[in-house]
Formats: structure tokens, C-alpha cells, sequence
């Protein structure tokens, strides 16, 4: 895939020069106040061609203080958004609105919706086989936004179980951890606006996206929790890297189609 097509989330200003260096032309930037378990900035510290993430399921106080800068976010060149009092602040403007509501984008119907109501483009959920996977980019009524590298969004709750836990059980304080059930590895961070819960492992879905239809594809999107400029390069030229997640998983709809 090409790098022009690749959208990158930032972590630190310090890598965005370094990206830049190696050819990648596309940015996603978490916003402080309205963005949750990525490394957010606040308005002006990103550059203004950039991309901007507002994934926090937002309350009335946060929607109210969304339109009082919603003149500064119009300068940038475009939002994915999870909250729909996002899109019905900017659905009439002249800015790209990419809808990506964590576990949502599954099926064709519920994507087609917005991209008919004034979505450029959708982020596709990677939580499914690959076949309908593509089933899905080829159906889209506008090229779609396909997670290939990051690490899957289990939960994302308001409230703060990470200190919730530490207080009951007279912890300190902690952060940004590491949680181990069973075989499972989850990866946890807690803001002030909640917590959100990870699959500790990337899944790595990049050479499968070589399989799709470019010309359906708007970006592959990387959603980057920990890894630096080289190792982004190395997995792109295909260093083992990752798991291959849901691609050879067939969906279940019904518990008694589970397969034990």
C-alpha cells in the first residue's frame, strides 16, 4: 500500500517529522477534552493538516464546549467521530466527517446510511472475517477507512474502574496497565473521562489489505498505541509483526452457532 494512503495516528509532536521523513502524508491527531485512551493534544499544538479524532462519548457540557471551538476545528481537514452530536454539529460544513463507532461498522446498511447522509467516508469495523470484510468495501456507496495495524477497543466505559479498583482495594495509583485473565492479555488506560480497555496484542491486517479494491479504500488507517517511526517502516515492509485478529473467524451471530 501506498504511504499517501495511510493515515497515522500522532503520540508525540517529536515523531511527526520523522513520519513526515519516510514519506507519510496523512495524520490523526486525539483531541484533548474530546478524545479518550490515545494521546490526546490540545487545538493548537496540531498542525492544521491534520486529521483530528474525537472518539469520547460526549455529555451536554462537553457538545456545548465542541461549538464554541468549532470554528478552530474547521480549519483542519477533517474529523473521525464517534458521538453523533458531532456529526450534527459539523454534518453542514465544509469538513470531511468519517464516521467510527467502535464494534458499529458491520454491516452495509448501517455504513451506506452515512455515507448517504452526509459522511465522506466510514471507518470499517476489523472485527469481522475477511471475506465480509470485503463484502462490505465493495458494497460502500463511498471509499471506506480499513483499520490494518493497531490494538482492538474491547470497551470503553465512563467510569473510572482503575481507580475505582485501586481505592477498594487500598492501592496506589496506577495507570495505563497490563491485565491478565486466563489466556487473555488486556491492555487498560483511564483518564479523567473514563476508561478504555484493549486487546494487548496488534493485530496486523496489512498484507490482507492488499487483497481489497484501492480504488474503494479512502485511507488504511493505523491507530498506533506504543510503537516509533522505525517500527511502523519495519512492520510495513513486512517484519513479522502482530496477529491476524477476526480475518479467518467466521462471525457468529447466534450463541448456539458458537463453536466450543
Amino acid at each position: 500500500m501506498e504511504k499517501k494512503k495511510i493515515l497515522i495516528n500522532i503520540n508525540n509532536l517529536a515523531s511527526l517529522e520523522e513520519y513526515r521523513k519516510i514519506g507519510f502524508t496523512n495524520f490523526l491527531f486525539a483531541v484533548e477534552d474530546f478524545s479518550i485512551g490515545y494521546q490526546a493534544f490540545p487545538l493548537d499544538k496540531i498542525p492544521k493538516d491534520a486529521y483530528l479524532f474525537l472518539n469520547r462519548v460526549m455529555d451536554s457540557k462537553t457538545i456545548d464546549y465542541l461549538k464554541e471551538v468549532k470554528e478552530d476545528i474547521l480549519k483542519y481537514r477533517g474529523i473521525i467521530f464517534e458521538d453523533l452530536g458531532v456529526y450534527n454539529i459539523f454534518k453542514d460544513e465544509d469538513i470531511s466527517l468519517i464516521w467510527f463507532q467502535n464494534h458499529f461498522g458491520t454491516n452495509s446498511n448501517s455504513i451506506n446510511y452515512y455515507l448517504d447522509h452526509g459522511c465522506d467516508s466510514a471507518v470499517i469495523s476489523n472485527e469481522l472475517c475477511g471475506d465480509e470484510i470485503k463484502a462490505i468495501i465493495t458494497s460502500a456507496h463511498k471509499p471506506l477507512v480499513f483499520n490494518v495495524l493497531g490494538k482492538n477497543n474491547i470497551m470503553y466505559s465512563r467510569r473510572k474502574l482503575l481507580s475505582n479498583y485501586n481505592e477498594y482495594m487500598h492501592l496506589d495509583d496506577y495507570n495505563d496497565v497490563t491485565l491478565e485473565t486466563n489466556k487473555n492479555r488486556f491492555f487498560a488506560r483511564e483518564s479523567e473521562y473514563g476508561t478504555c480497555l484493549f486487546n494487548d496484542e496488534y493485530f496486523n491486517y496489512i498484507n490482507f489489505a492488499k487483497e481489497l479494491a484501492d480504488d474503494k479504500i479512502k485511507f488504511y488507517l493505523i491507530l498506533n498505541m506504543d510503537l516509533n517511526p522505525d517500527n511502523i517502516q519495519n512492520i510495513l515492509d513486512g517484519s513479522s509483526f502482530g496477529d491476524e485478529g477476526f480475518l479467518n473467524k467466521k462471525t457468529v451471530y447466534r450463541l448456539e452457532d458458537y463453536d466450543r
